[in-house]
């Protein structure tokens, strides 16, 4: 028999929330319930207390964090990464599938308002059902449903919930564009709007796939054909996506990271997820850490995914080993490697910049070091002074 999935719902206390909790329950789900306090105002301990006790009558495991409601800078920014941070850590704790959250149809409606408003070009216009945000599988069940809707069905089921004041104070744009703008539009008027949606991300969809079509060709992105390219902020972003890293990225640091990169400086590096974007020569690459090590007692054949050890080669891939140099050692390049040939020391670096060998194959570019640690070959560059001789007795390719 399959288990159950589990999920997490996100319960502010507010109608929304107490609804998409209350169909979750009526639904027979099993989920979890995480609540974020703010502690920002006076009615939030009130909040915490609805969502609480709703959870003790229905035996729902109940989770909740507190934000430091003192927090110096953009509060809201610190917010939003605390309350992801925090569905993160819950869904791998308790094992769950994602992480159900309530906006509506008003919701889906007053974003899509704000990005008119902005000019933007974002990834879905309004809200999509399903995203990844944060490195958190995000579903929003209620989007049909509208916020009337949602006050109906607490009223209709006796379901406790709490208003927040700050959802009536004009200093919110998403407030302002609520209330003068989708309250007073009619049933026919929303549609029109939600159609007009559709056809937007229908063709937003189109125009995603045709350039998934074009960084599909690309493991690493010609800098000139990046250039000629409209939609430079779509492309970087599909491209990093391709490589399984930049889901989170803001819209913001997609233009900017597209801005250093159209500038055409000489080097540049983005950190992001673990591994780095930096421009290799002509083109744009994802470079990460490589980390392996492989030990030799004696000469033998080998193969792996970053060289093989054969007994006939190319002159630039022979090295002699004596009894002396085991046990030998076959390891990514580092910083500050180098080998010693006939006219002196020369740092591998060197070797890598003056043949254009790109910053991602530098960092899992074989290096053949001997028992007491000296670099005795790098393959297709050559062996060093001690270890050169007519008859070679191992060779390693990359």
């Amino acid at each position: 028999m399959l288990l159950m999935k589990k999920y997490c719902v996100a319960v502010s206390g507010g109608c929304d929330s107490m609804t998409l909790l209350d169909k979750c329950v009526q639904s027979h789900l099993n989920v979890i319930v995480a609540h974020v306090n703010y502690q920002k105002r006076e009615s939030a301990k009130r909040d915490e207390e609805i969502v609480r006790k709703y959870c003790e009558i229905h035996s729902i495991p109940f989770f909740v964090r507190y934000c430091d409601p003192h927090h110096k800078g953009n509060f809201q920014g610190y917010a939003r990464k605390f309350r992801y941070d925090f569905f993160r850590e819950l869904c791998q704790q308790e094992n769950c599938e994602s992480v159900l959250v309530a906006h509506q149809q008003d919701d889906l409606l007053e974003t899509y308002l704000m990005q008119c408003q902005r000019k933007s070009i974002p990834l879905v216009y309004g809200l999509a059902k399903s995203v990844k945000h944060h490195g958190v599988q995000i579903e929003r069940p209620i989007l049909d449903m509208t916020k009337e809707e949602c006050y109906q069905y607490c009223f209709d089921h006796d379901i406790p919930f709490g208003e927040d004041e700050s959802n009536f104070s004009n200093d919110y744009l998403r407030n302002r564009l609520r209330r003068e703008v989708v309250d007073t539009w009619d049933a026919v008027k929303r549609q029109e709007v939600l159609e007009e949606i559709e056809r937007k991300n229908l063709a937003r969809q189109k125009h995603k796939e045709e350039i998934a079509q074009f960084v599909k060709n690309y493991e690493d992105l010609p800098l000139e054909e990046f250039k000629k390219m409209e939609d430079h902020e779509e492309i970087l972003r599909a491209f990093l996506n391709q490589q399984g890293i930049g889901f989170s990225l803001s819209e913001r640091r997609i233009r900017l990271m597209c801005e250093t990169i159209l500038k055409d400086v000489s080097a540049y590096r983005f950190e992001i997820d673990g591994k780095t974007l930096m421009k290799s020569y002509d083109v744009l690459q994802i470079v990460e850490d490589v980390d392996y090590c492989y030990q030799f007692d004696t000469i033998e054949e080998f193969d792996c995914e970053y060289f093989k050890i054969r007994k006939t080669g190319r002159s630039v891939e022979a090295v002699t080993l004596f009894a002396s140099d085991f046990p030998n050692t076959i390891r990514p390049y580092q910083k500050n490697d180098a080998i010693q040939l006939r006219f002196g020391k020369k740092k591998i670096n060197r070797f890598f910049i003056d043949r254009k060998i790109s910053h991602k194959a530098r960092k899992c570019y074989p290096i053949v070091v001997n028992s007491v640690g000296n670099v005795i070959l790098v393959p297709e560059i050559g062996c060093d002074v001690e270890h050169y001789t007519d008859k070679p007795n191992c060779f390693v390719l990359k």
